[in-house]
């Protein structure tokens, strides 16, 4: 179990370091607040259940591709885990992040809209605060990285095998 915990946390370690560059960009451009900004819940629940139920297909699609028959449904599974994992590392990592450079003010320039502080920590000057657009941003993030991380799970050989190598018993 503990050879298995450290496959996980290396294989999202080698992505994140891959991905962060590209996510922190968009964390830090205003167009991509002011287009998460106005997204209505509704549209922004559907993006991100559209973008997962996409890298699910990935995944299940493309897994049932390159393993065998046998193992491929576990592991699709194991790694439909491991996605949402990957996903909520994502969010916590800019759900901090923001909240620790992101003030209200910020958000209303960078987002194009006023209000939508949830919580004020009360810490600091200006205080640390928990807003909605840095919620729907992080989750916006998190859903991108998640879809890119199940492409790279198919498409990098090194990286299924890191997270399916254990699952494959004797040959069929």
């Amino acid at each position: 179990m503990v050879s298995r915990s450290a496959d996980v946390v290396l294989v999202t370690v080698r992505e994140l370091r891959l991905l962060l560059g590209l996510l922190l960009i968009l964390f830090l451009t205003a167009e991509t607040w002011r287009f998460v900004g106005q997204l209505t819940t509704l549209r922004l629940l559907v993006f991100i259940a559209l973008t997962f139920a996409a890298a699910f297909l990935v995944v299940g699609v493309g897994l049932r591709r390159v393993l065998r028959r046998s193992i491929a449904r576990r592991a699709a599974v194991r790694v439909g885990l491991e996605i949402l994992a990957f996903a909520t590392a994502i969010f916590v990592t800019f759900a901090t992040a923001g909240v620790a450079s992101v003030d209200a003010e910020l958000v209303t320039e960078w987002s194009g809209s006023q209000g939508g502080v949830l919580v004020s920590l009360g810490i600091g000057r200006p205080p640390l605060v928990i807003t909605r657009q840095l919620l729907q941003v992080a989750a916006f993030l998190a859903a991108l990285g998640a879809l890119v991380f199940a492409i790279e799970v198919i498409a990098d050989e090194d990286t299924r095998h890191t997270l399916t190598h254990d699952l494959a018993g004797p040959p069929d």
